[in-house]
């Protein structure tokens, strides 16, 4: 299969909504493939597959093609796989190589340049959810399909989990895919880390198992390599790691007077806090009837009692020296306390959903995030430029309105800890290079979903104006599970000194370049930036 020149995707470019640039809506999609592929061709795909086969006149084509974020409502895929098996996934691979096809990796749908959908042959395997656990409860293989809360629920009889990430419904194959850093990651390392087997079909149709025996070199790069680059996963074999003592989840809401003193304290304050303590941040707008300013926020999650917690949380507290306008603490098992920090707020299917509901059920959103993973404490001057822009932001009625959501017209400041036992081994251990980094920042922008052009552009200008604001203080590096389209120099931002070998895997595995996007690893020798 040829490579495709950037000319090439101009040229053969897709429609996604939100209000995008042509440069954004190719890098949503990766562009878009020509392709002779008929009817009957697809029927004979379709009767192939233990699963279905949805085609754009079947009445579930729009259900079944949507991803959570409402911006790449506009692509249309020739067809969407939903497997029932490794079988179907190795079938539809195939059927996507010999047809001229670009193949599209599907689990969680939650990709933030839309990189889960496209106008190829969307091989979706959300349906493979099985979590078996062996008579030990040491390992679980799940399905590729698993998200991260039903599979703490899974495991919870055992009293095991994964270390997995902060979003309910995030698919854990993407999550792994990406490194994955969550509430456990101070304590067990990154979700990568615990890793020890993969399944993934290749761009040769083949079924391979991936371990420190077997095909290393993929083993090695799917552990934060990034999602979709080397084929399609259909199963992951994780260790697990014990959950079996009591869980404190604890809140603290402060004035914004103390946000920059919170800010500065916290990044002093979080590398000598134990490991079992993940502590996160976040700052964001709120209705413009509730105040005129931003709020900030700690979440906490420790593994003990909340007199362990009140201890630890203690020295952070005494530092601001300014008391929480807010404070709320819960204790219990581990499942019922990330269940309810994860759905805080939501009705128990609107947490199940988490935004994705296709028949307007609930409402959906739009998303536009950036990313940057410090190396160390921001400059006090940083942290105002910030907090700045969250003002900014909190005072224009085009970004907070009247009618404001938290869940659909807000910004955030996402600092979450990417520290622990995320550095514990060296940078070229795994794909996943960040092994020196204290936190994430995530810049984040939601608005509705149908809202107009000029709304979807001054969320997408707000939060790039934030990020190059900020662009002194940043360490050039970003999350690759907070994949960002507009990104300069992704290539090293996301896998740094490891994209040579990077490269290299991509040639042995998928020397045609087959399984391709925007910001996919092309293989050594070639290149598609």
């Amino acid at each position: 299969m040829a490579a495709f020149s950037r000319r090439d995707l101009v040229q053969r470019g897709a429609v996604i909504a939100g209000g995008l640039s042509v440069a954004q809506l190719l890098a949503a999609c990766g562009g878009s493939d020509s392709t002779t592929t008929s009817a009957p061709d697809l029927q004979d795909l379709a009767g192939a597959l233990r699963g279905k086969l949805i085609l754009p006149d079947s009445p579930r084509y729009h259900a079944s093609r949507v991803v959570w974020n409402s911006r790449f409502d506009g692509a249309r895929p020739v067809a969407i796989a939903q497997a029932a098996d490794s079988g179907d996934v190795r079938t539809a691979v195939g059927f996507a190589r010999d047809h001229g096809l670009r193949p599209i990796a599907r689990s969680g749908a939650h990709s933030f340049a839309g990189y889960s959908t496209g106008d190829g042959l969307v091989i979706d395997v959300s349906r493979l959810t099985n979590v078996a656990v062996d008579a030990k409860a040491e390992r679980a293989a799940l399905g590729a399909g698993a998200t991260v809360l039903p599979t703490y629920r899974a495991l919870w009889p055992h009293r095991r989990a994964i270390s997995g990430g902060t979003c309910p419904t995030v698919g854990i194959t993407g999550l792994t895919a990406g490194g994955g850093l969550g509430f456990l990651s101070r304590k067990y390392g990154a979700t990568c880390d615990r890793l020890v087997e993969v399944e993934t079909v290749t761009a040769d149709g083949k079924l391979l198992r991936a371990n420190q025996r077997d095909n290393e070199d993929l083993y090695w790069a799917t552990r934060g390599g990034g999602g979709g680059n080397f084929g399609v996963i259909t199963s992951l074999t994780f260790e697990l790691v014990p959950v079996d003592t009591p869980f404190t989840h604890a809140d603290y809401v402060f004035p914004w007077k103390a946000a920059e003193r919170l800010l500065a304290a916290w990044q002093d304050w979080l590398p000598t806090a134990p490991r079992d303590t993940s502590c996160l941040l976040e700052v964001l707008n709120q209705a413009p009837q509730d105040g005129d300013t931003p709020m900030i926020e700690l979440e906490v999650v420790h593994a003990g009692t909340e007199a362990a917690t009140r201890r630890v949380m203690a020295d952070l507290l005494g530092t601001v020296g300014v008391r929480p306008t807010k404070s709320g603490y819960t204790t219990g098992p581990f499942v019922d306390e990330v269940n309810e920090l994860y759905c805080k707020g939501l009705r128990p299917k609107e947490c199940s959903l988490a935004g994705k509901s296709p028949s307007g059920e609930f409402p959906r959103a739009a998303f536009f995030a950036k990313s940057n993973l410090a190396r160390g404490p921001w400059r006090l001057d940083g942290l105002k430029a910030l907090l700045d822009g969250m003002e900014r932001r909190q005072r224009d009625r085009t970004l907070t309105p009247i009618d404001f959501s938290p869940a659909h017209t807000t910004g955030k400041l996402i600092i979450e800890p990417a520290d622990g036992a995320v550095n514990s081994i060296s940078a070229d251990a795994t794909a996943y290079v960040h092994r020196d980094s204290l936190f994430d920042i995530q810049y984040q922008a939601r608005w509705r979903h149908g809202a107009s052009k000029h709304v979807a552009e001054a969320n997408i200008e707000w939060t790039n104006d934030l990020y190059e604001r900020t662009k002194p203080y940043r360490s050039g590096f970003a999350y690759q599970d907070y994949i960002d389209p507009d990104l300069e120099n992704w290539q090293h931002a996301y896998y740094g000194e490891n994209l040579d070998r990077l490269r290299r895997v991509k040639a042995k595995y998928d020397p045609d370049d087959l399984f391709r996007f925007a910001q996919s690893i092309p293989p050594a020798g070639g290149s598609h930036a």
